[in-house]
């Protein structure tokens, strides 16, 4: 297990020194794990991203502060802390024994430097008593900054529980096919479990070596944001434009809600990403879709919609237990940048909306500088449109958290902005 152990280090590293993206390195690297040992290297991988925070501080409190520790060593005391805590079936010498013969490959005069950290957090595992607000954020590996916004936006028990549910190892869950595969035949699959049709949860093996994904009969997506898709609410034959589609999940979703009629504009700023919704265009067979470089803040010569969806970019704070990576990243100044970005989205989205159309405007965050006071702000310049709905979906075990608000055109008025 020593080798399994040195992988994970490795891939760490990459995540959190060298900026990798996580899901891109395991769907890249995990072949180079034996597939018995696959399962269990996910688990320490993504368990130890996800609890980075609070594993570090509790090794750090039995450190010396003025010691400098190599990051490759960090990386190992926070994973090897990880699994003393949470891999319950695994004893902790163990796990201590196979951290001191790695920490011996990596550098050998920490060795002992590791052995007696890692005993001293075997006999008190605890953290120090902490402000309680403080407490929550390394209980949950984030920073206080955040929990400190949420608290004042949400609340602190919704707060607690959004936090709660960052860690959450969530289920994958796919989506069947409306147009080519029936209910009944996805039900028949022991892999399958219904949560609500379209959306089931998948407990096979690797979902891009099942036949049925190659086949295009079912698709990965996250049971919540398929719920833009409902909320959006397109109609058979309807012009609909997503303007920031990559990679094409949803897209594909609302292609496959009208049946494959009508005519859907699906837009990215990046070509590479362009072509991952061709990728899914032509793995679906689908034939009302064009895919098209273009910014979102730019659709000068662009046409009417029925409907307009705008997903925004945005700061990903709803999504933080499927990347968890984002953890180590984010940073309150993040959305400074985002939330003129978001805005301009939204206003060019709107001037292609026809009269009486639909416009959605959608996140992946819980922060309502970037979703309540985006829409309140536009409907204030913008009398021209109306609020229909608005929903934050909060996340939970099962998917991640969104945020959506539909806006319909009152008037028509669109002739002067195009």
């Amino acid at each position: 297990m020593i080798m399994v152990r040195k992988w994970i280090l490795n891939a760490l590293y990459a995540v959190i020194f060298e900026h990798a993206y996580s899901n891109l390195y395991l769907k890249q690297n995990l072949h180079q794990v034996k597939e018995k040992d696959r399962k269990l290297a996910t688990q320490i991988f993504y368990g130890t991203l996800q609890n980075y925070r609070y594993c570090e501080a509790i090794w750090k409190q039995h450190a010396n502060t003025k010691q400098k520790v190599p990051l490759k060593i960090k990386i190992l005391l926070t994973m090897s802390v990880y699994q003393m805590l949470f891999l319950k079936k695994v004893p902790s010498y163990a796990i201590i024994d196979e951290a001191v013969e790695i920490a011996k490959q990596t550098k050998v005069h920490t060795a002992g430097f590791v052995n007696a950290i890692l005993r001293k957090v075997e006999k008190d595992p605890s953290l120090s008593k902490q402000d309680p607000q403080h407490t929550l954020a390394l209980r949950y590996s984030l920073p206080d900054w955040l929990i400190k916004m949420w608290i004042h936006q949400y609340g602190e028990q919704k707060t607690e529980e959004i936090a709660k549910a960052s860690n959450a190892s969530l289920p994958l869950s796919i989506r069947r096919n409306l147009i080519d595969t029936s209910e009944d035949e996805i039900r028949s699959l022991s892999v399958m479990e219904l949560l609500q049709d379209p959306i089931y949860l998948y407990s096979g093996g690797a979902i891009y070596e099942n036949p049925y994904y190659s086949q295009g009969k079912i698709s990965i997506q996250d049971a919540g944001a398929y719920e833009i898709v409902r909320f959006l609410n397109p109609q058979k034959e309807e012009r609909i434009l997503d303007t920031c589609a990559a990679p094409g999940t949803k897209t594909m979703a609302i292609a496959e809600r009208i049946e494959g009629t009508g005519e859907i504009t699906a837009l990215d700023l990046h070509a590479h990403r362009v072509q991952l919704i061709e990728n899914d265009i032509e793995r679906l067979h689908l034939h009302n879709v064009i895919a098209q470089q273009q910014d979102a803040s730019d659709l000068e010569g662009f046409g009417l919609y029925d409907r307009v969806l705008c997903d925004v970019p945005c700061s990903g704070y709803g999504t933080l237990s499927r990347k968890p990576d984002i953890k180590l990243e984010m940073k309150p100044e993040d959305m400074d940048s985002l939330i003129p970005l978001q805005y301009k989205i939204l206003e060019e989205g709107a001037k292609h909306v026809k009269n009486e159309g639909i416009l959605v405007y959608s996140t992946c965050t819980l922060n309502k500088k970037e979703n309540e006071k985006q829409i309140e702000r536009f409907l204030k310049a913008h009398n021209d449109f109306e609020k229909v709905d608005e929903k934050t979906l909060f996340p939970t075990s099962i998917h991640n958290g969104f945020y959506m608000a539909k806006l319909k055109r009152k008037e028509d008025v669109h002739e002067k902005h195009l």
